[in-house]
């Protein structure tokens, strides 16, 4: 049976005892209906795993006793997926993926042509879904390492950095510089706008190809970051 991983950010460098979140509580006694002695991982997404074993588990709250801690290196792909906003089931989907595959960051965008683009008070709680969303793939993948999830922001503010890439029909492979990150951009369905390439293009930002075909936000995401992976040398 494969042992319950659950992400825990508070329990740093604890020893003894500790008390779950309401969170992880309620997965291990209503989900896994785990019982006392069952072993557990904590991880907190920033490197540190522990194993834990269960001490008591009741109807309000699961206490564990941490066995030992250990640090584990970060290998995430040193690339930030610029993602514009796209209909929420398929950009969950994208976020899933790109956890999975170790993003460092990832970074909602908002383009000329997104549709509808939330208010602020909606975009709080679509914050805190998504965040929601990585810490599961997190825990599906047996990655350590949260990916960074920005707050969503224009494209024309966004900040660029020196190996910008954006996903365009019609172009040729880019080749990277392995030992600078990157930001890779990815439009919404209908691409970026000609006067937003544009003005990419004019930032120096190097357009990428992604194939003859035409993909779908979601998918031309993980296939773009799979791309920059193998030139990473990390697929």
């Amino acid at each position: 049976m494969r042992t319950p991983r659950l992400y825990a950010d508070t329990f740093g460098h604890a020893t003894g005892e500790v008390v779950l979140s309401e969170r992880n509580h309620h997965y291990l006694s209503r989900v896994l209906r785990a019982k006392t002695e069952q072993k557990i991982e904590l991880f907190d997404g920033n490197g540190c795993v522990c194993q834990a074993i269960i001490t008591d588990i009741s109807k309000r709250e699961t206490t564990v006793q941490i066995l030992n801690i250990s640090e584990t290196p970060d290998h995430r792909l040193p690339v930030t997926l610029g993602l514009a906003l796209i209909k929420s089931d398929r950009f969950d989907w994208a976020l899933q993926k790109a956890t999975e595959l170790g993003v460092t960051a990832i970074q909602p965008i908002i383009t000329q042509f997104t549709d509808s683009p939330p208010k602020a008070d909606r975009l709080e709680k679509k914050w805190s879904h998504w965040q929601e969303i990585l810490v599961n793939a997190c825990e599906q993948s047996e990655n350590n390492w949260l990916p960074r999830l920005q707050k969503p922001a224009q494209l024309n503010e966004l900040p660029l950095p020196e190996q910008s890439i954006v996903a365009h029909p019609a172009t040729v492979s880019v080749q990277i510089n392995p030992a600078q990150e990157s930001l890779l951009l990815i439009g919404p369905e209908g691409g970026f706008s000609d006067a937003e390439i544009d003005t990419l293009l004019k930032k120096q930002v190097k357009p990428m190809s992604l194939g003859p075909r035409i993909l779908r936000a979601e998918t031309a995401a993980i296939v773009g970051l799979t791309l920059l992976g193998q030139q990473y040398g990390q697929y």
